[in-house]
């Protein structure tokens, strides 16, 4: 998560503003979504063509052109114009993150895209790209492209020859009556064949369980899942109102069961607060804060927060549990986080759009005889131009503003001694400097030196004049499973 959102600001997105799109489908879809990854690509890119098409309608009205008639065109996504026919050419981009869960663990597909809030445009085959910013959005542009969304869905359900009102979109004027009546609480049992399904296929159920939130097998199979309410909650929410019909805020459009979602947007020059929503579009579907373990064995999945009819939790058996995690598996082979438009690998205007890398090199203060070592390991500190790899204390310092290798006492910068495998010799060590911190506290700290202010005699002690093995030498330091001594 931290990775991805440190790669995306670094490396990826431009120092323009970004505004979040937000998609949520009816839950016939969602189950159809799950169940096939081909029909997940393409009702994707429905989205996202016609959230580009409305940067492209929004940008040629600001420069008082005409209105292109086939906008849903695949050049919508990318490219506006032809450049046989017209100079000017539009060009938005936008990263999209594809989520399969909801707040309740449920299966829930949706997509979160992050979109220049605007578009670049091309004058000339060897013009360089100019930002141009969309302007203002208002809720009728909203509900413009909300439109077009669901009917580019229609399309692409139609192209697989799937009937648009079994999954929940809106019947259009002339549809059969019988059609436009249909009951669609028995939408799981077609769908059960549908897609990935294989014979007698157990995934299948447990997907269709996960959307309706119910359990899956067992004597309750089919019954919702164990809820812990707080009656006092729901009370509060029905005596202040808030439990009635909620009213969208602007930008955001409801209707149909697609939710549309476009009210987030960060400033040009806010980096930190850009850096935060990445994280938060890139977040894995469990926090360790929101499980708990009870003394009988259940598992309790806490909310972010509390409904407004009072659900605060909910109570899973251990194998419940695992079928709810495993219908949230996506499918093998298949991206989660892809680029579009100008941010696209292969989009030629890309290398001059995205920032620019940044290697950074931390100061070191080594000694002659630890020279060697600390060539290997500043090497390793700086990365080289084509590495995206951020190390842990980089993180830990972008996240939660920690700089873990800076010495309290002396401001020094800590730096690798030696990686310890062995447990003895990590024990000692760890027993040596618990007997060093009694020692100092006894003495009140009074006398001596500061243990960090030379680099020599850092090495942990060994006790009974052992020397620690030194592993071999390699490109990359593996601390997997191993325990490492900082000074």
């Amino acid at each position: 998560m931290a990775q991805t959102a440190a790669h995306l600001v670094d490396r990826v997105l431009p120092d323009v503003p970004i505004r979040q799109w937000v998609l949520s489908v009816p839950k016939p879809l969602r189950l159809a979504l799950a169940m096939d990854a081909s029909l997940c690509r393409d009702v994707t890119r429905a989205h996202l063509r016609a959230v580009s098409a409305s940067y492209v309608r929004r940008a040629k009205a600001a420069l008082d052109l005409e209105e292109d008639e086939a906008e849903d065109e695949p050049q919508a996504a990318g490219v506006a114009e032809n450049p046989s026919t017209c100079q000017v050419q539009f060009h938005p981009g936008a990263v999209n993150a594809t989520h399969r869960f909801g707040s309740a663990l449920e299966l829930n597909v949706h997509q979160h895209s992050l979109y220049l809030d605007g578009v670049y445009v091309t004058r000339g085959p060897f013009d360089p790209p100019v930002f141009m910013p969309a302007g203002l959005l208002d809720s009728d542009e909203v509900g413009r492209v909300h439109s077009d969304v669901i009917g580019r869905i229609r399309r692409v359900l139609e192209r697989y020859d799937l009937k648009p009102l079994q999954f929940g979109l809106p019947p259009r004027p002339g549809d059969d009556a019988a059609d436009a009546d249909l009951d669609l609480s028995e939408y799981e049992q077609p769908l059960l064949d549908f897609g990935d399904a294989r014979g007698d296929a157990f995934l299948p159920g447990l997907k269709s369980a996960s959307v309706n939130s119910a359990v899956p097998f067992g004597p309750r199979a089919g019954l919702p899942v164990q809820r812990l309410r707080d009656p006092n909650l729901a009370r509060g929410f029905e005596s202040s109102g808030w439990s009635g019909q909620r009213v969208s805020p602007p930008l955001v459009e409801n209707s149909n069961g697609f939710s549309l979602h476009a009210a987030t947007v960060v400033p040009e020059g806010e980096r930190d607060r850009l850096e935060k929503l990445c994280r938060y579009v890139s977040r894995p579907a469990l926090c360790l804060k929101r499980l708990e373990v009870r003394s009988d064995g259940k598992i309790v999945w806490s909310l972010r927060k509390v409904w407004r009819d009072g659900t605060k939790s909910f109570v899973f058996t251990p194998h419940e549990f695992i079928a709810r995690l495993a219908a949230l598996v996506p499918h093998p082979r298949e991206h989660q986080l892809t680029y579009q438009g100008v941010l696209a690998p292969a989009s030629p205007l890309r290398d001059q759009v995205v920032p620019r890398p940044v290697i950074r090199k931390e100061p070191r203060e080594v000694d002659a005889s630890n020279s060697q070592d600390s060539e290997g390991s500043a090497g390793e500190s700086s990365g080289s131009k084509g590495s995206t790899y951020i190390r842990w204390a980089d993180l830990l310092k972008r996240v939660f503003a920690e700089d873990i290798l800076s010495c309290p006492r002396c401001r020094g910068r800590r730096h690798m001694v030696s990686v310890i495998t062995d447990p003895e010799t990590v024990a000692r060590f760890l027993e040596s400097v618990r007997r060093k911190a009694k020692s100092q506290a006894s003495a009140g700290n009074g006398g001596g030196g500061d243990g960090c202010s030379q680099a020599e005699g850092r090495a942990p002690p060994t006790g009974r004049g052992e020397q620690i093995p030194k592993p071999p030498r390699q490109g990359r330091l593996d601390f997997g499973n191993r325990s490492g001594s900082m000074t």
